[in-house]
């Protein structure tokens, strides 16, 4: 495999129309478990792949991944680069560092324009297939100091860093609806727990009830502080004076789709994710999709490289029946 950022290409690569163009099999727009899995398996089916990613997965700040056979406590970034080493055998897959901005074409004949980021190189990779595994954008409630402790003591995946919360004081921080289901799940391992709107009101009486009947308080009044050292979560100070002791907790982001996933597949939506088959076909021929851009939950690394290979094995065999 080339080497990220390296000028090794594959050797379908030639000059055309004065740009600098790479011919392959697919193209595959994403670097994390679902990219690199996909990858995977087509290289096991020669076909010629390059991969593209722009080194800002939504997981960077988490110091562990867990949840991964064979690879529990796995730093994410660190669970990436092992994925790439694998790929290093196959000489028809490449890796280039980079942001695809835009997709034209159709099935057979699509163009991406690559922007390279970290030394990689811009221009064209002409490819038959599209395989998008971007995951996705991930935006956290206003709350002051709130990244100081994400991914060390305050997480969004209860399935994935609930252990290391259990028995302990945790809050549940979020602004939008689903706030409530992650604080249901949050009670499986909270000691104790108090669920935060950040004055948002996101909990009607319904919810609040359901809640109550776990003694998970819910307080509508906004977050002022997160106090703490090194990244360890000590306490929240609400505006009016409130504090609230806590070891830990989890937050509900907004999420929604990269640009150009939306411009690509209009099935898109912020939350539902890209509708696909089981093979990871998407309404728009040639297209194909895996891991969160699919439906953020359930959002574990494994589930995203098991999508991955699933829709590597479609794409391939679709290659193979257009032949007969």
């Amino acid at each position: 495999m080339s080497q990220p950022g390296s000028a090794t290409t594959l050797t379908t690569e030639r000059e055309r129309e004065g740009g600098h163009v790479t011919e392959v099999d697919c193209i595959i727009v994403g670097g994390g478990p679902a990219g690199l899995s996909a990858a995977l398996v087509l290289a096991r089916a020669r076909r010629r792949v390059v991969i593209v990613d722009g080194n800002r997965p939504r997981n960077r700040a988490t110091y562990m991944s867990h949840g991964f056979i064979t690879r529990d406590g796995t730093p994410p970034m660190q669970l990436r680069e092992l994925g790439r080493q694998d790929l290093e055998q196959y000489p028809d897959v490449e890796f280039r560092w980079g942001e695809v901005d835009a997709i034209t074409g159709e099935d057979g004949d699509f163009v991406a324009t690559v922007r390279g980021v970290r030394g990689g190189p811009s221009g064209q990779v002409r490819a038959r297939k599209v395989l998008l595994a971007t995951g996705v954008l991930e935006r956290l409630p206003e709350v002051p100091d709130l990244l100081t402790y994400y991914g060390s003591t305050v997480f969004s995946c209860v399935h994935c860093d609930g252990w290391e919360r259990r028995e302990q004081s945790l809050v549940v921080i979020g602004e939008n609806p689903e706030l409530i289901n992650t604080a249901k799940r949050a009670s499986q391992w909270a000691e104790r727990e108090v669920v935060l709107t950040n004055g948002s009101g996101v909990a009607d009486g319904g919810a609040r009830a359901s809640l109550a009947k776990r003694d998970i308080e819910v307080i509508d009044t906004p977050i002022a502080h997160l106090h703490g050292e090194q990244g360890r979560l000590s306490a929240v100070e609400l505006s009016d004076g409130t504090v609230i002791e806590a070891t830990g907790g989890f937050v509900q982001p907004e999420w929604s789709l990269p640009q150009v996933v939306l411009d690509l597949v209009p099935t898109a939506g912020d939350l539902g994710g890209v509708k696909t088959d089981e093979y990871g076909r998407s309404s728009v021929p040639g297209v194909y999709a895996a891991g969160d851009i699919r439906g953020i939950t359930p959002s574990q690394l494994i589930i995203a490289a098991g999508e991955g290979s699933r829709a590597a094995i479609g794409l391939n065999n679709d290659l193979i029946f257009a032949r007969f």
